[in-house]
Formats: C-alpha cells, sequence, structure tokens
C-alpha cells in the first residue's frame, strides 16, 4: 500500500486536502467526485447517502452522471440494484470495508440484471468499487457510500480498492465534521460566533496541538474537570493544553491530536474511531472524534487558522430531540415527535404506551408512519437520525 511514486503521493495530498475543505465548505464536494475518479482511476464517482435523501438531510454528489440517472437509481431501479442488495445480504455495509462487484454477483448475474440492461448499459457502465464511508452499523452519521465506476470491460483490481480504501477515513473525518456543523437548515457553521451556538461542545487545535478555541458547550464540559480539563499555557492568553485524568488516557488523546493536525495521508483513523475519556465521578465517558481543517478555513487566517477539530460529547447526557426539525423538515406531528423522544431515550414499547396512554399497536401504527416520514425503517435508524439531528 505504500508503493506510491512521488507524484502520486502530492496527487493524493491535493485531494484529501479537497476533501478536508469539503468540511466547512459543502461547495468543495462538487469537485471531489472528480477528483476521487482521476485518483483511481475511474469513469465516474458517487459519494450519497443511500437511506437518507438530500430533503431530509441526506446529500448525492457525482461528477459525471445527470440529475436524471440519479432520480431513475433512486426511484424505478432502487428495487433492481443488485449490487445494493447483495451488499445488505451479506452484511457488507460496514464502517471502512471497500467491496468490488466481482465480489458481490456474478458476471452473468450483474449482465441479466434489469439495473444493468435498462439503465446502465446505455451509460457504458458496469464496473463498480464501492467504500463504506459511514455503515449502517455506525452511531450518529447517516450512512455514507463512496461508489467509482467503470465499463464493463474495465473491472477494477485490487489495488484500486487499496487507493479508494486509502482517502475512506479523510472522507469520514470531513464528513463526520460536516455533519456536526450543520444547524436545523443544514447549513454548515462556518465563523466561531456560530460553532459557540451548538449545542455539542466542540474544540479547535493550532499546530502546537494547543486548543485555540472551546465552543460554550466545551467549557461547560471541562470546567467540571470531571477527567478532562484545560490548563491555560504560560504567557499565551488564548491557548491551552487539554488534559485527561490519567497518563494512560493523556498519551491517546495526545496521539489522537497531533494525528489529526499532521494526518499520515497513509494511515489515518476513521473519524468513527473515538477516543473515550473515563471520569473519576464514575458517569459514562467523556467521547472525542477527530478530524484535520484544509489549511486554509472559516476560523482563522494564515499561521493562526486551526490544523484540527474535535467533538466532545457527554454519553451520559441524555439526547434531546430537535423538536422544530422534526417539525419542519420531516413533518411529525407532536404525538409522533412525544413517541420518537422516549423511543430515543431507550423506552419499549410496553414503556411508551404506558407513558402516553395508547395502545401497543397503536403505536406500532405511529411508529411506521415515522418511519416513512423520517426515511427510516427500524427504531436503531431511527435513533441514529435523532442522534445526529440532536440539540
Amino acid at each position: 500500500m505504500n508503493d506510491y511514486n512521488h507524484q502520486e503521493l502530492a496527487r493524493l495530498s491535493e485531494l484529501i486536502d479537497l476533501i478536508y475543505q469539503g468540511a466547512t465548505d459543502f461547495a468543495a464536494w462538487q469537485r471531489i467526485p472528480s477528483q476521487i475518479s482521476a485518483w483511481l482511476p475511474a469513469g465516474s464517482c458517487l459519494i450519497f447517502t443511500p437511506m437518507l435523501p438530500p430533503e431530509k438531510g441526506g446529500f448525492s454528489v457525482v461528477d459525471t452522471w445527470s440529475s436524471q440517472t440519479m432520480e431513475l437509481l433512486a426511484t424505478k431501479y432502487h428495487q433492481h440494484d443488485i449490487w445494493a442488495q447483495r451488499a445488505l445480504e451479506r452484511g457488507l455495509m460496514s464502517t471502512g470495508l471497500v467491496v468490488r462487484d466481482q465480489e458481490l454477483v456474478t458476471d452473468e448475474e450483474f449482465l441479466a440484471s434489469t439495473v444493468y440492461r435498462e439503465l446502465m448499459a446505455p451509460m457504458n457502465v458496469g464496473r463498480v468499487v464501492g467504500g463504506i464511508v459511514f455503515g449502517t452499523e455506525d452511531n450518529g452519521n447517516p450512512s455514507v457510500v463512496c461508489a467509482c465506476h467503470r465499463p464493463f470491460d474495465s473491472p477494477f483490481a485490487p489495488q484500486d480498492a487499496n487507493k479508494l480504501g486509502l482517502i475512506l477515513p479523510h472522507l469520514s473525518r470531513a464528513l463526520g465534521v460536516m455533519f456536526r456543523l450543520r444547524d436545523a437548515e443544514f447549513k454548515v457553521a462556518s465563523s466561531l460566533a456560530a460553532l459557540d451556538q451548538l449545542p455539542n461542545g466542540m474544540l479547535l487545535f493550532g499546530s502546537d496541538g494547543d486548543v485555540v478555541f472551546a465552543n460554550r458547550a466545551a467549557k461547560r464540559i471541562l470546567d467540571q474537570e470531571d477527567g478532562l480539563r484545560l490548563r491555560n499555557r504560560p504567557g499565551k492568553r488564548d491557548s491551552a493544553d487539554v488534559l485527561a485524568a490519567g497518563d494512560r488516557i493523556q498519551d491517546l488523546l495526545d496521539t489522537a491530536i497531533r494525528e489529526a493536525i499532521a494526518p499520515d495521508i497513509l494511515s489515518t483513523s476513521h473519524f468513527s474511531r473515538a477516543v473515550a475519556i473515563s471520569r473519576p465521578s464514575g458517569n459514562s465517558p467523556y467521547v472525542l472524534n477527530f478530524s484535520s481543517l484544509p489549511a486554509q478555513n472559516e476560523f482563522g487566517v494564515g499561521s493562526a487558522s486551526p490544523r484540527a477539530i474535535a467533538f466532545l460529547a457527554d454519553s451520559a447526557k441524555p439526547i434531546r430531540v430537535n423538536v422544530d426539525l422534526l417539525k419542519s423538515t420531516y413533518g411529525l406531528t407532536a404525538a409522533e415527535i412525544r413517541t420518537a423522544e422516549l423511543v430515543a431515550e431507550g423506552c419499549s414499547l410496553e414503556e411508551v404506551s404506558q407513558q402516553l396512554d395508547v395502545s401497543v399497536n397503536t403505536l406500532k401504527t405511529q411508529l411506521k408512519h415515522i418511519y416513512d416520514k423520517t426515511g427510516t425503517n427500524n427504531r436503531a435508524r431511527l435513533v441514529k437520525l435523532l442522534m445526529a439531528l440532536a440539540t
């Protein structure tokens, strides 16, 4: 995997910096697929949320496919997508996996499929290598797939899968940041003032590994000094070190900060691989997710520009459902929102039934309406969505 020449590594470095630009600038995602196609190489690249449509917070970006093709794939041919069906059947929608079409279906099966004959053959698309940026088991992030395509007579080789695998962690970090910086209207917070309004804790790190900004939510957590705190650097007004209780946890924290500030482009940790910070109080650990930021970003200028971002979550804190978003974007009624709140708290159907004084059968019908409106199809995916959109 390290057999890349200087020119290839330079191209990879440019691609990764563009990917990190997408963390705070959604417009960058319009350019990213074509650069991924050039890196493999591939005929086209599609990055999308297969279980969450754009109108409900998901997205799809592609370099060469038309909007009409995307619409047909999402509607008429969704049930005929033999690649996606086999991946789900075989449990291959796990974070970080990279799969080639040869591992999903035989050539004979694919050539006989409806989706190939009617949709893909006219576009000269017959091969795919897909990377799972966020899988169905990932907590707090919608499922995201990066799929690259070629004509049928140009199959992807194992080294192509390796090249796609190199950029998956960077895609996960950039998208993980973007998802967490979005507000109820899916706009990305792109100023320090906007970061201060976020409900979840967030830290920005300078090139020396120092915390150069902590939003209000992070300060509330750190002020408790329950296993994690800030210590001002001598002689530096706006610079502090983040300290954990215990040398082992501190080493893990310092390593994660260093990797985020200056990532190794050939071996970067996935955004979902968080650092858990134990707490002397005995409460559930804090969880930190790290990502790099592009060299130029909205949170600073020149050498003062932060180089990494971390999201600080208190796993003992209950989920606060975003009521306004559930009403305005998903069209949930007040009764459906209350049901969703109790589901997010982990209540069983019987417990929800007792609290709301309705029958279990009524609740099952209500949950089906909630699943339909939110684009989910079970409790686990509903809770994941609610966590991703929590306030």
